[in-house]
């Protein structure tokens, strides 16, 4: 039987072989992964066969739309072609850019405060808890590599403390995971934040990854607890709380086979009171239009993602050529101090050598700063807007549900009809048999009455839609002005902890004004 290793190394020279040593960009045929499958960058997620088939629609793609593979350059044309390239490169950015800003332009404006017809049922009432009560902060802290044992992989646990209960458990991502598929489960209704995506391989134990996973978990937890309808939840309770392993499992797995309730008279709500939208072409094209708005919206934050990597890239780059620049200083100094005896001279190769080191440092700060406060918050942007957009799929599944049962309702309601035989109507429990004149040659009024129980189920489904109606507008207006402050919080911190790497790098050049001033170098 073939090991992982050995079907690793075969999808890496199948990559080799197919993409990069015929000079292909390798960024965008990753990118292509990311697309076609969660966290696809990531070979382990594939299997052979899998990736074989994505290859070969990477290849067809590129075909199909005239991209002419790069071709190593000779030395001769390498400058020309690399001009070429980069033309090319701008050019289809350009294009790009244009397709988007046309889909703009064709997206139709949609009011977050417009009215539509809504309706009031009664439902139960959220009964009070131990959280509902509080005001509640979770803490996430103390990552720590686990080991399972010999037949299974280690992993990161994290310490989720909660205020003000002062519950302190220990938690895998995987914890996480399961607890937000079962809140999707029992409240398919409501937005859940998204989780950062899942890694396999050496990058889950690097202290830069498990750090950026560590925010983006601390982000997910407390956006969960400001939810009234989660607090009053067993399931987050018991994920916040239980120190006990076997005991949360115990809860997971009782929640897992546990079925949600399966109409909005069952739901609960702060009041009791449950708002729902009747479906109409109104709100279906003002649901279109929010699906449009997510996807284009996902475009552009793609492709900022990718500008902002190859800044931070660039950053990076500029700041390993700082550390060379100040050690060939440092050699030239000690050169200098081993032979010519300057001390000016010596003196200057110091304090070039300490700008450059200072330079660099201050661009170090400055990456890390463009790294969290830009890359990956546009990134965290976008995952927000890909759970949204879950949850707009979850109401048309609902959709499709309602649609079918409808059609498979009313085509039954007519075969009924036409056997003119009002023992056969299902009238369910009203039996009266009084009306059946009506009942036969008024067949609006027939359809109403026959298949009673059948129509009652239709409705509760039609209700479950409207119901999903209604809170895919509120969680909307939520997100957006959650987007609002957590935009604004961002820039006002990136702006806190830039300037003064700005006030630093002035004071660097400052100090080596002042010191080439000053010095004689004629001595």
């Amino acid at each position: 039987m073939e090991n992982k290793n050995d079907e690793f190394e075969k999808k890496q020279r199948l990559v080799n072989k197919e993409i990069i040593e015929k000079n292909y960009d390798k960024e965008r045929f990753m990118n292509f992964l990311e697309s076609k499958k969660e966290n696809g960058q990531d070979l382990n997620n594939w299997t052979l066969g899998e990736l074989t088939i994505s290859v070969c629609q990477y290849l067809a793609k590129i075909e199909k739309s005239n991209e002419s593979k790069i071709e190593k350059p000779t030395e001769i044309h390498s400058e020309i072609m690399n001009e070429q390239n980069s033309d090319n490169k701008k050019n289809q950015e350009n294009e790009e850019n244009e397709n988007i800003k046309k889909n703009i332009e064709n997206l139709e404006n949609f009011n977050l405060e417009e009215n539509f017809k809504e309706i009031i049922i009664n439902c139960r009432k959220l009964e009070k808890t131990q959280m509902n009560d509080s005001k509640i902060i979770v803490t996430i802290s103390n990552p720590m590599e686990y080991n399972a044992g010999v037949f299974a992989k280690n992993y990161i646990i994290y310490k989720v403390q909660t205020v003000p209960f002062e519950w302190a458990v220990l938690r895998r991502y995987s914890d996480f995971d399961l607890l937000r598929k079962l809140l999707i489960k029992h409240f398919p209704s409501f937005y859940l934040p998204p989780l950062p995506n899942k890694k396999i391989g050496k990058r889950n134990f690097e202290i830069d990854f498990i750090n950026k996973r560590m925010r983006l978990l601390n982000l997910f937890i407390n956006d969960l607890v400001q939810n009234e309808t989660f607090k009053a939840s067993d399931i987050l309770k018991a994920f916040l709380s239980y120190e006990n392993r076997d005991k949360l499992e115990s809860k997971f797995k009782e929640y897992s086979t546990m079925q949600p309730s399966t109409y909005v008279e069952e739901y609960k709500t702060l009041d009791g009171k449950a708002i729902i939208l009747p479906d109409d072409e109104k709100n279906e094209k003002y649901f279109n239009n929010i699906n449009k708005y997510f996807t284009i919206q996902g475009d552009i934050l793609d492709k900022l993602n990718l500008s902002l990597k190859a800044f931070f890239n660039n950053m990076i780059a500029v700041t390993e050529s700082l550390q060379n620049v100040q050690k060939n200083f440092e050699i030239l100094n000690l050169l200098n101090t081993k032979v010519l005896l300057k001390e000016n001279i010596t003196k200057l190769y110091k304090e070039m050598s300490r700008f450059f080191n200072n330079y660099k440092k201050i661009l170090i700060k400055q990456s890390k700063m463009v790294k969290i406060h830009m890359k990956d918050f546009f990134k965290y942007i976008n995952l927000e807007g890909k759970a949204y957009k879950e949850l707009i799929e979850r109401r048309e599944e609902l959709k499709v549900k309602y649609s079918a049962e409808y059609q498979r309702v009313t085509t039954k309601k007519e075969k009924l009809y036409n056997t003119l035989d009002t023992n056969k109507f299902e009238l369910g429990e009203d039996k009266n048999r009084e009306d059946k004149n009506r009942l036969l040659n008024d067949k609006n009024y027939s359809m109403e009455h026959i298949c009673r129980n059948d129509t009652s189920s239709l409705i509760k489904i039609y209700n479950q839609l409207g119901y999903a109606n209604k809170m895919n507008i509120v969680e909307l207006k939520k997100l957006i002005q959650e987007y609002s402050s957590r935009y604004v919080n961002n820039v006002k911190k990136f702006d806190e902890e830039f300037y003064p790497s700005i006030n630093d790098l002035v004071t660097s050049w400052s100090n080596l004004e002042t010191f080439v001033m000053s010095a004689n170098l004629s001595k």
